[in-house]
C-alpha cells in the first residue's frame, strides 16, 4: 500500500530535529518477551515480508531536509539487514546487555528507519523480539500498530470522530501549548548541566494497582501512573534535587490525535499538552486527585478534536518553533507517554508475556518516561539525564510509590459511584473485588453510559429490548466499549463477543457475568497460545 499524504507538522519537526542533531537518537521500540522455541531466521523474515504491502509504516519513509522532507516509499525493504538476530549465552544478565545495547545501536541509515531483532539462548523455553523504528516515522500509537499488525491476534482498535470542538476548546488547547514551553527554571543548574548522556532502566507493576487507585476516583491507568510518577519524584527531589523540592514537577502527556482513517499511516499523530506532577502535595491521595483533575481537559473529545485541528492548521515552521522552546534548559520538561494493548500478542503459537518499551531522550531534557499496559503488567521505561544525581533510581523509587497509591477497598472515605466526578462525561464505576458481586457494578445505565459518552450514541435510541443495530452500535462502538470495559473494570471481552448479544439486556447480562467472580479455571475461550492465568510478577530492574 502506498501512502499518498504530505508530513504533518510533528513529522516535518521530528525529522529535521534528528538532522539538526544526529547525536540525539530518537529510537524507540519494544520488546517482545515470548514462551516458546525461537523461530529459524528466515522463518521470522518471512512472516515480516508477509506483512510489507499491508503494513505502510515498515515501507515508507521522510527523505530530503529538514521541514522540506516528503515521503518516499520502498515496497522491498531489505529484510536481510532489517531482521536480524543475536545467539546469548545463558542467563537472563546477558539479555539485559543485549537489549541496552541494542537501543544504542544505529538504526539502518537507508530506506525505511526500522528493524527488528531476534535474542533467543539466553534461558530454554523463553526468546524476544526488538522492535526499533525512528521516532519521525512511527509514533507511540503506530508502534502499537505494527505489533498488532506483526503479532496481533485481533485487529488493533480504532477510533471514531470526536464531537465539534467550540471556542473554548480551541482556546484551551493554544494557551496549553504556549503554557507547556514556559519557562520553569527547575533543570537549568549552572552546576550540574544537563548533558544528554542518558541512563536507561525499567519497572514493572501489576495494572490493577495503577487502575484501582484511580477508577474508584475518576481517573483511568494512566493517572495512577502520572500519580505514582509524582510520588517517586517527590522523594527524589527531597534528597538530591533541592531546586525542584517542595514544588510541582513542569512534565507534559503525550495525546493521542489520530483519526480511525488513520490507523495504518506512519507519521506522528499526536500532540503534547502540560500535565504538571502534583509533587509538592505531601500525600498519595492529593497527588491522584490533582492529576485526575488536570488531565481531565485532554480527556474530552471537543479538547482532542481541537488539538487535532490546531496541528493540522498551524504552519510546519511554527509548530517546529514551539517544539524547539520546549528543547531548551530553563524551558525543560518531563516528558511522559502512557500506552496500552488490550488484546494479546503472539508469534504463530509461542505467547507474548510481557512487553517492554523504551523510547529517547531528547535534547536539554531532564526525563522521558514512557509506560506500556499489557496482559496485566505496567511495564515502565525511564530515560533520565545522567549529570542529575540519583535519577536512576526512579524506577525504585517508582515502584514504591506504587505500593502506596490509596487502595479503594482500605478506604472508608472512597465516594461512591454517584459521587464521582465525570471522567470524558462519564461517572466511574468502583472496581469490583473478588468478594463483591461485580453484576451490581455492571448494570444497563453504566452500560448506556458508556455508549452515549464515549460512543457518542444517542441516548433514546438505547433500550433494554433494542437490538445493536437499532441502538446504533456499529464495530467503532464495539471497540470502545470493548476497551473501557477492560481499561476501567479490568474485564476482558473481545469485540467480536460483544457483537453477538441480540439485544441490549443480553449485551449487559453478558458483561456483568464475565465481570462476575468466577472459580479458578481457564474458560474455553482464553485456552490457547495466551496465558492469562500465568501473569508476572511485579519486579524491578536496575
Amino acid at each position: 500500500m502506498t501512502v499518498s499524504l504530505r508530513p504533518n507538522p510533528m513529522d516535518l519537526t521530528m525529522h529535521d530535529m534528528a538532522q539538526a542533531h544526529p547525536s540525539v537518537s530518537q529510537t524507540i521500540g519494544v520488546i517482545l518477551h515470548l514462551e516458546g522455541t525461537a523461530p529459524d531466521l528466515s522463518e521470522l523474515r518471512a512472516h515480516v515480508g508477509s506483512h510489507l504491502q499491508r503494513e505502510p509504516r515498515l515501507t515508507h519513509y521522510l527523505k530530503g531536509p529538514g521541514l522540506k522532507a516528503r515521503w518516499h516509499h520502498d515496497p522491498t525493504p531489505d529484510l536481510d539487514h532489517r531482521v536480524r538476530e543475536q545467539h546469548l549465552p545463558s542467563g537472563d544478565q546477558h539479555l539485559e546487555t543485549a537489549l541496552t545495547g541494542l537501543i544504542a545501536h544505529p538504526l539502518p541509515e537507508e530506506g525505511p528507519l526500522w528493524d527488528i531483532w531476534l535474542l533467543a539462548g539466553y534461558a530454554p523455553g523463553r526468546y524476544a523480539i526488538c522492535l526499533r523504528a525512528h521516532h519521525s516515522t512511527q509514533d507511540g500509537m503506530g508502534l502499537l500498530g505494527t505489533l498488532t499488525a506483526l503479532f496481533g491476534t485481533a485487529p488493533a482498535p480504532s477510533t471514531h470522530p470526536a464531537p465539534r470542538a467550540g471556542a473554548g476548546a480551541y482556546l484551551g488547547t493554544v494557551r496549553g501549548m504556549l503554557g507547556a514551553s514556559a519557562l520553569n527554571d527547575a533543570w537549568n543548574d549552572s552546576e550540574l548541566p544537563l548533558t544528554g548522556h542518558r541512563d536507561i532502566s525499567w519497572a514493572h507493576v501489576p495494572t490493577q494497582l495503577l487502575r484501582q487507585a484511580a477508577t474508584a476516583r475518576g481517573g483511568d491507568t494512566n493517572d495512577g501512573f502520572l500519580a505514582a510518577l509524582s510520588g517517586a519524584l517527590r522523594t527524589w527531589t527531597a534528597h538530591s534535587w533541592p531546586r525542584g523540592a517542595g514544588r510541582p514537577v513542569p512534565a507534559i502527556k503525550m495525546v493521542n490525535l489520530r483519526r480511525a482513517d488513520e490507523h495504518d499511516l506512519p507519521g506522528n499523530y499526536f500532540t503534547f499538552a502540560p500535565a504538571s506532577l502534583p509533587c509538592h502535595e505531601p500525600t498519595a491521595e492529593r497527588r491522584l486527585e490533582q492529576v485526575i483533575a488536570t488531565t481531565r481537559a485532554t480527556k474530552d473529545p471537543a479538547r482532542r478534536k481541537a488539538m487535532r485541528s490546531v496541528m493540522d492548521l498551524v504552519p510546519a515552521r511554527a509548530f517546529h518553533a514551539l517544539a524547539t522552546r520546549l528543547t531548551t534548559p530553563d524551558r525543560a520538561t518531563v516528558t511522559t507517554s502512557y500506552l496500552a494493548i488490550h488484546r494479546p500478542l503472539r508469534y504463530k503459537r509461542d505467547p507474548v508475556t510481557r512487553l517492554q518499551p523504551f523510547t529517547w531522550l531528547p535534547r536539554c531534557q531532564p526525563a522521558s518516561i514512557v509506560a506500556c499496559s499489557y496482559n496485566e503488567t505496567t511495564s515502565v521505561c525511564f530515560v533520565t539525564d545522567a549529570a542529575l544525581p540519583g535519577l536512576n533510581q526512579l524506577p525504585t523509587l517508582f515502584h514504591d510509590a506504587v505500593g502506596g497509591l490509596p487502595r479503594s477497598d482500605d478506604d472508608p472515605q472512597a465516594p461512591c459511584r454517584e459521587d464521582l466526578p465525570p471522567h470524558s462525561g462519564l461517572k466511574a464505576p468502583s472496581v469490583p473485588d473478588a468478594d463483591h458481586d461485580a453484576a451490581t457494578v455492571v448494570d444497563f445505565n453504566l452500560i448506556k453510559g458508556i455508549l452515549v459518552h464515549q460512543g457518542n450514541l444517542p441516548a433514546d435510541s438505547i433500550t433494554p429490548q433494542a437490538t445493536q443495530e437499532q441502538a446504533g452500535i456499529d464495530s467503532l462502538a464495539v471497540t470502545e466499549l470493548s476497551m473501557i470495559l477492560e481499561e476501567h473494570l479490568g474485564v476482558v471481552i473481545t469485540e467480536h463477543e460483544l457483537a453477538k448479544p441480540a439485544t441490549m439486556a443480553d449485551l449487559v447480562s453478558l458483561v456483568a457475568q464475565r465481570a462476575a467472580p468466577s472459580p479458578d479455571i481457564e474458560r474455553s475461550d482464553e485456552q490457547g497460545p495466551h496465558p492469562r492465568t500465568a501473569r508476572p510478577r511485579a519486579t524491578h530492574e536496575a
